[in-house]
């Protein structure tokens, strides 16, 4: 079955082009090269990273006028939804009034309205359908001819010493509420890590149990990120620091 979210092939940002980072352009790939769940896998990254660059944001904006009237996953539009709110930008104002007043999923009007609230008013020019110009299909390309014997030693060789996916990104892409699986696609894997309970984890009462375990991961000559566990019940470890540090030696 098609899927309901379309390629990004260009953006048109009102003839604003703004900055982008790794982080940044991983959202707008996820939300427009997947289906919903890669859809809701970035809304809720830039819910918990607190996302604001207005280039990210319009793609999202896009991808929820286009699709919430008729979303298989109206879970995944309404972390869109919220994303947007958090971002605390007027610009989306029209945008989120228009489907938390259409006939769309309860659930995802529900979190529209409360995504208008943080919000506030709109303000500045208003994002409208169509401000990012979304194409049906990616485009596609010929397939590469059959390498040689020697061709395939030189690419075994350089798979040798490829580094590792995200390795090139340097500490500074990476932001507080990443979650460490985000953070490694981005950085690549740490040189080594480490982990030990803070005292939270000796308080009888701290029923929602954030903050128990925190767990160090070092990237030698980059420095380290420091990661928390979200509560008892959510096992995810999400960035609360970043450390950059030249001189880190990447060992404990």
């Amino acid at each position: 079955m098609r899927s309901p979210i379309v390629f990004l092939t260009t953006l048109l940002l009102s003839g604003t082009v703004f900055a982008i980072d790794a982080a940044g352009q991983r959202y707008i790939d996820q939300m427009t090269q997947g289906g919903m769940t890669s859809v809701k896998q970035s809304a809720q990254s830039m819910y918990n990273t607190g996302e604001t660059n207005t280039q990210v944001l319009d793609v999202a904006a896009e991808v929820l006028l286009q699709n919430y009237s008729s979303a298989s996953d109206p879970d995944a539009l309404a972390w869109v939804a919220k994303a947007l709110g958090k971002s605390h930008n007027g610009r989306y104002y029209s945008a989120l009034k228009e489907v938390a007043d259409s006939r769309a999923d309860k659930k995802l009007r529900k979190h529209t309205a409360t995504a208008l609230k943080e919000i506030g008013a709109a303000s500045g020019d208003q994002y409208v359908k169509g401000g990012v110009n979304l194409h049906a299909s990616s485009n596609t390309k010929a397939p590469a001819p059959a390498p040689t014997s020697s061709a395939k030693n030189q690419a075994a060789n350089n798979a040798a010493v490829a580094p590792a996916k995200g390795a090139a990104n340097g500490l500074d892409v990476i932001r507080n509420g990443m979650s460490m699986q985000e953070a490694f696609d981005l950085v690549g894997a740490p040189t080594s890590t480490s982990a030990k309970a803070t005292g939270k984890a000796w308080i009888p009462f701290n029923y929602k149990g954030s903050d128990l375990v925190r767990s160090y991961t070092l990237y030698k000559g980059k420095g380290r990120i420091v990661f928390s566990s979200a509560s008892r019940y959510d096992s995810t470890m999400r960035v609360i620091e970043v450390q950059i540090d030249p001189n880190e030696r990447g060992y404990p």
